[in-house]
């Protein structure tokens, strides 16, 4: 239900199926809030470009990349 769901992003985006072929998630670095985050955001942008990451798994792979004061 609506009310229990406690995710950032929508429940569309966590839906959306993995691409046949995909595989492993693509090393990406990590943002903790110490760094420039536009340089954070280019850098995941160029990474995941190169694998052809498109629309929801765009966004759902994102949020693996920030830690400790990143995330509140």
């Amino acid at each position: 239900d609506e009310e229990d769901y406690r995710c950032p992003l929508s429940k569309e985006i966590m839906r959306a199926p993995i691409p046949a072929g995909f595989g492993r998630p693509p090393p990406l670095g990590t943002y903790d809030g110490q760094t420039d985050p536009d340089e954070h955001i280019d850098n995941i942008n160029v990474i995941i470009d190169l694998r052809m990451v498109n629309g929801a798994i765009r966004c759902r792979l994102f949020p693996t990349t920030l830690r400790k004061g990143a995330m509140t």
